[in-house]
């Protein structure tokens, strides 16, 4: 498959070492063809990458380029971020072969093969921006696109973008979640993993999102503070350790020209299989926990809604939804991550429903038989598209009727 990633001259610097691992894992580890839109000289980027590497370059700015050179800087608005985020929507005038391509942004590294041949998205597949559980936004920094009707709509786009240039903080993110509300699909979240959602070995793409490998590594010596960086790395720095110590062993096996295989990655494989260890050892005891009589006696204090969670609801038998709930309550949500509750259905089964804990109101609705619509039911649970090829199931409603019904699998809401 085609990878590919953007950035203009001036964030180079900035983005360098970055970049030099997201292709040296993507060519080694991914499998996948390396494409960079670059805007500025190319033999500038082929001095960074080394002459020889196998990257296809990309020469090209973006079609909002006069208009955001036209538009005023301020403290929430820059020019050279906006030059080098817009790239991204050139990507369907430069493809004209393959009909799905994977975009990153170039402060990933790939960690395991990419497969992604089972999704067929109606424009692109993405994953949640800072919560997991919270798919009313996603995060344009891993994007698996389709190539035309991404193209088909680059004009409308466009002019939704060029609206937009000079509001604060808005740039490709904000114009592609307004202009694709409820018509983009779901990524499995371990196609787009962030550190500070914990140390993952399944996971495939690990986006340094927020702070960067030097952030990190600053952060890790520096006092707790107030500002997102900090926040974000606050969440777990045992995620940051771990992602941290791969970003130096691809950088190092970058750095001699060698090839990046199972033998250098070995001890973190090992440390990654001692952290799921523990989680599976905590869901073992949670599961036998869960055998015993119900004890609402045992329930904590509801939780107070973070401040974004303004639509909720009390979640009841009929409409409980897992991501709901666990956007709606941090603390079981953490209690899932670490193994010590085996899901939100289960806390809401043993506590929730008695301590009248909310969930946020889903912005997708049930699947049922009348209303069932296989590109929607896929759009919403991708693992269906991989059972599919796997041949574990022959369609979507052959899942839903056997499992999906049973689960309470829901479908994405047609706009």
């Amino acid at each position: 498959m085609k990878w590919y990633s953007c950035l203009n001259a001036s964030a180079l610097d900035r983005y360098a070492g970055h970049l030099r691992v997201a292709v040296r894992t993507a060519i080694d580890l991914a499998g996948l063809e390396p494409h960079l839109v670059f805007d500025g000289e190319a033999d500038r980027l082929r001095a960074i990458l080394g002459h020889d590497a196998p990257v296809h370059i990309h020469s090209r700015r973006s079609g909002l380029i006069e208009a955001i050179e036209a538009t005023p800087e301020t403290p929430d608005w820059s020019r050279s971020i906006a030059a080098g985020a817009f790239l991204r929507l050139e990507i369907p005038l430069i493809e004209t072969k393959d009909e799905f391509v994977l975009y990153t942004d170039c402060d990933v590294l790939f960690a395991r093969p990419v497969e992604l041949s089972p999704l067929r998205p109606r424009y692109f597949a993405a994953a949640p921006q800072h919560e997991p559980h919270e798919w009313s936004q996603f995060c344009s920094g891993v994007l698996l696109l389709n190539v035309p009707a991404m193209r088909a709509e680059y004009e409308p786009l466009m002019r939704r973008a060029r609206a937009a240039l000079g509001l604060p903080h808005h740039y490709d993110q904000e114009a592609l979640n307004a202009h694709f509300a409820g018509r983009w699909d779901h990524l499995p979240l371990a196609m787009h993993w962030k550190p500070y959602w914990g140390v993952e070995w399944g996971a495939s793409i690990v986006h340094f999102h927020g702070p960067k490998a030097e952030d990190a590594r600053r952060l890790a010596a520096a006092p707790a503070g107030a500002d997102l960086l900090s926040q974000l790395y606050a969440r777990d720095p045992r995620g940051y350790a771990h992602f941290l110590r791969f970003y130096d062993i691809a950088a190092e096996a970058d750095r001699r020209g060698a090839r990046l295989g199972p033998a250098e990655l070995a001890p973190l494989r090992l440390a990654a299989a001692a952290a799921s260890s523990g989680r599976a050892l905590r869901r073992a005891l949670a599961f036998l926990r869960e055998l015993r009589p119900l004890t609402p006696r045992e329930a904590a204090p509801s939780p107070i809604l973070p401040p974004e969670a303004s639509f909720a609801q009390i979640a009841t038998l009929e409409n409980f939804d897992e991501r709901a709930y666990l956007y709606a309550n941090p603390d079981v949500a953490e209690k899932v991550r670490s193994g010590s509750i085996l899901s939100g259905r289960a806390h809401f089964a043993r506590y929730g429903r008695y301590e009248g804990r909310v969930q946020m109101i889903p912005h997708d609705q049930p699947a049922a038989p009348e209303n069932f619509d296989a590109e929607a039911y896929i759009a919403r649970n991708p693992d269906v598209a991989f059972l599919i090829a796997r041949g574990r199931y022959p369609s979507a409603r052959a899942h839903f009727e056997r499992r999906g019904r049973a689960e309470l699998r829901r479908q994405l809401t047609r706009p």
